[in-house]
Parts: structure tokens; sequence; C-alpha cells
């Protein structure tokens, strides 16, 4: 949901409302009082409270065009929904993995990335077993200013609302390699097509530094050609 955080209603994954993560946690929590908090003792119906609260948040995502029962398919962990995701799969059992894991101090439920299970589940899968090192022998990454440095003409874009930004490149480079932050834009926005709620973003400001860029570069190579010497036909 957050990842497809956009200013208005969207079915990329799911269909959602506008800012679906706003939605979520006014429907969810807005007026949620923990336990205890209303001097009341019965435990039990604030629990009950606080856990249909959570399904309400939890069907901004799932749920939002009511086509399911009350309750969400607790199995659907990959939430993929719409998007064809098999090749996304099949990708990170072969050249890009991405082992995760969360710890204590989280939302989400403690868990370590077992690389011996997924392993073998890709291999049972697809027949794959994982280059886990892959990503990086390429294209390095673990130091961007040192291992992007002679790179060029690459376009690194971040939604502010976007996870996937704590992964992205945040910072100056070189010329060649520009980026953006895109304020109150989520995943890509800057690849989707215009739309009137973009206004609460800078979108079209990024659109704009992009399209200079490319165009840019075009010229650039182009120009190469323009200004070669011709050949003489006697030759």
């Amino acid at each position: 949901m957050a990842m497809t955080d956009y200013p208005y209603p969207t079915n990329f994954l799911n269909p959602m409302p506008g800012h679906p993560v706003e939605v979520a946690c006014r429907v969810g929590f807005e007026s949620y009082k923990p336990p205890g908090s209303t001097g009341q003792n019965d435990i039990n119906n604030n629990t009950v409270t606080l856990i249909n609260r959570l399904i309400n948040a939890t069907n901004v995502y799932f749920n939002w065009n009511n086509k399911t029962d009350f309750c969400v398919n607790w199995k659907d962990t990959g939430g993929a929904g719409n998007l064809a995701d098999a090749a996304w799969a099949v990708l990170t059992c072969n050249q890009l993995a991405m082992p995760d894991s969360t710890g204590d101090g989280t939302m989400f439920i403690k868990q370590e990335f077992d690389k011996a299970a997924y392993t073998k589940g890709c291999q049972t899968n697809y027949g794959l077993t994982p280059d886990y090192g892959w990503p990086m022998r390429e294209f390095g990454g673990a130091n961007v200013a040192r291992d992007f440095k002679h790179y060029s003409n690459i376009v690194f874009s971040n939604g502010e609302l976007d996870p996937w930004i704590a992964g992205g490149v945040t910072e100056y480079i070189n010329l060649k390699l520009p980026y953006y932050i895109i304020q109150g834009g989520a995943h890509h926005l800057d690849l989707r097509l215009p739309n009137d709620a973009d206004a609460g973003t800078d979108v079209a400001r990024v659109r704009d530094h992009e399209s200079r860029d490319l165009r840019s570069w075009i010229d650039e190579y182009q120009a190469q050609f323009e200004q070669a010497p011709t050949v003489s036909e006697d030759l």
C-alpha cells in the first residue's frame, strides 16, 4: 500500500482509493483508544475493537471494492494483487535475489531470512539457484559514490513516500547521474501518466528535468556524427 500511495485511485496492485495510506490510518486508527485509556476494564471488547480496526485498515488494500467476504486471505503473503509477479519471482530466484529479515522493534513479525530454504524453494519451483552476489559484482552499490562514479546517462528518481527509497540513489555522484526526490510521490510516480491530482506533488518538476536530461544526452550523442568528417567518394 505504501509503495503505491498515489494521490488518485489506482488498481496497479489492488483497487485502492487515492492516498490509501492516509485512508487506512483514518478508517483504522484515527479515533482508536488503546485498552485502559478509557477507564474501562473490558479488555476483550477493546481488543475486538482493535482487531476490527486492523481489518478496516487492511481492507483498504485487500478489499476496497468489497468483492470478498469479511475476512481477508491471510495466505496471500505476497499481496501482489493484479500484478503478474511470476516473472519477478523467477528473477529473484536467479540474478536478483533480495534476502530480507525483520527484527525486534518493528511493526512486522520477527523473521530471519533462511537462505537454505529460499534456495531450495527456487530450485523446486523454477529449477534455478539464486546467485546472491551477482548484483553487487555486476553493478556495485555498497558505496555508490565509488562504484558508480564511472557510470553515465542514468536518471535515479525516488518517490518521497516510496519505501524503496531506502535502497535508492539519493546523493550526488556526478553530472551524468542526476537524482531526483519526488516530494509527495510514491513508487515511480514519474513514469505514470500525468493526472490532475499530481498537483499535490512535485512530479511535474521531476518529469521536466528528466525530459531535459534525456534530450541533452540524445543531442550529445547525435552531435558526434554531425561533426565527424565525411569520407570522400573518390576514395
